[in-house]
């Protein structure tokens, strides 16, 4: 009991002593959403599904050292999320209820060099939309409409000497991507070769540990920002391996077992940027190497134009990739939306903020129409209201999800 009285003066001590430092270091917000969807896959597939969030974030700096700290806590309404409440690391194939966004530590080692270490989001890319040079970060795709990045444990060192800077960054740990649950309206499998009707059955398939490591150099050379970047170790993308030899025959089909590898690839590239007037343009290529036969080598490039208008900016990228794949592009997933043309126009009002996002897939003739208004209902409540539809051919990337069109309500507080 005397244990117990003291925890509590300790804490009322700490509260009335420290409640400004608190409210100046944690911000977050909780969301309820719900979707509707328009059709059903299979009897699996739920009409109506909810997904809340709350996610809080702590962030400390003394003198030029930062912490940073964010744990995310969800409750989705079907069978995307996994029974394991907590997985820090991101490596198992279901969602967790409770997930590290953020834990790191930047220091200043000397004047222009910073380490960061611990967990964190990464990004290299020039051109938005898509980008070869994040093609080896893991992604979250239990949303496929959602291009959510999975956050990295790695070690980041920047620095600069005179116009050159550099990114050095190593990552001792396979971060996988996630995707939805296989064979449904989210992710559903229509590749060469597979039976009409099957049901799959997949194994959580340990990932590798070993990471990548990648080295990044940027300059400024009159008005063109200049990049270049190399990276090898794990690709973070698993490659599906059908069990045809163990499939066995069900009512309501053929079940078929699926294994998940990861292969190793190398990968090189260029970037740039310039402003021309009222247009931002941007440019990429890269080359990747992979030994593995499915999964073979690649020459991707990026190119997208930015204008801003007043609030509201429209952006426009064209991708693709100049060899082909030796298997089926949708099982390579994020090289299979190549080539594509992605035009997105967002725009900031006094009462909100709405977006229009077109994808099209030039291969097939498919693509998928995004659209969101946000109402600011007061500085801390916001309400959404949007849609995702898919169309055209089910062998297109965009295509094969027209049975999850949708529309989402979604409400949100922050502080």
């Amino acid at each position: 009991m005397i244990r117990l009285h003291l925890q509590l003066y300790l804490i009322i001590l700490f509260l009335s002593t420290s409640t400004r430092a608190l409210a100046e270091t944690f911000s977050g917000y909780a969301e309820t959403k719900g979707f509707a969807y328009a059709e059903r896959a299979s009897h699996r597939d739920p009409v109506v599904l909810g997904w809340g969030t709350l996610f809080n974030k702590w962030e400390q700096k003394v003198g030029e050292t930062q912490l940073t700290a964010s744990l995310r806590g969800e409750w989705i309404s079907s069978d995307e999320q996994g029974p394991q409440l907590f997985d820090p690391a991101d490596r198992h194939i279901r969602r967790p209820p409770l997930s590290v966004q953020d834990l790191w530590l930047r220091l200043p080692l000397s004047p222009g060099l910073d380490l960061q270490l611990g967990r964190f989001q990464l990004g290299w890319g020039k051109t938005d939309g898509y980008s070869p040079a994040d093609a080896f970060l893991p992604r979250d795709l239990t949303d496929p409409f959602s291009d959510e990045k999975l956050p990295l444990w790695a070690v980041r060192l920047n620095g600069e000497r005179g116009a050159l800077r550099f990114e050095a960054v190593v990552s001792p740990l396979t971060t996988p991507w996630r995707l939805p649950r296989l064979g449904n309206r989210n992710a559903p499998l229509t590749a060469a070769g597979i039976p009409t009707g099957a049901t799959f059955h997949e194994f959580d398939t340990a990932p590798p540990w070993a990471g990548f490591a990648a080295l990044r150099l940027l300059a400024t050379h009159g008005e063109w920002d200049l990049g270049a970047w190399g990276r090898l170790g794990v690709r973070p993308a698993p490659l599906l391996a059908f069990r045809f030899d163990r499939a066995t025959a069900t009512p309501s089909g053929l079940a078929v077992p699926i294994e998940r590898r990861y292969a190793r690839e190398e990968g090189i590239g260029i970037e740039l940027s310039r402003i021309i007037g009222p247009w931002v343009l941007r440019g990429e290529a890269a080359a990747l190497f992979s030994g593995d036969p499915d999964l073979g080598n690649a020459i991707i490039g990026a190119l997208s134009v930015e204008r801003g208008f007043g609030d509201s900016t429209l952006l426009i990228t064209l991708a693709g990739n100049a060899l082909a794949t030796p298997v089926d592009a949708s099982l390579l997933f994020d090289r299979a939306i190549l080539p594509a043309l992605i035009t997105a126009w967002n725009r900031t009002e006094e009462w909100g903020e709405w977006k229009l996002v077109w994808s099209a897939g030039l291969r097939h003739g498919d693509g998928i129409i995004k659209g969101e208004t946000g109402y600011n209902l007061t500085d801390l409540w916001k309400v959404a209201v949007g849609c995702e539809v898919p169309y055209g051919a089910a062998e297109g990337p965009f295509g094969s999800l027209r049975e999850a069109r949708r529309l989402h309500l979604a409400l949100r507080r922050s502080w």
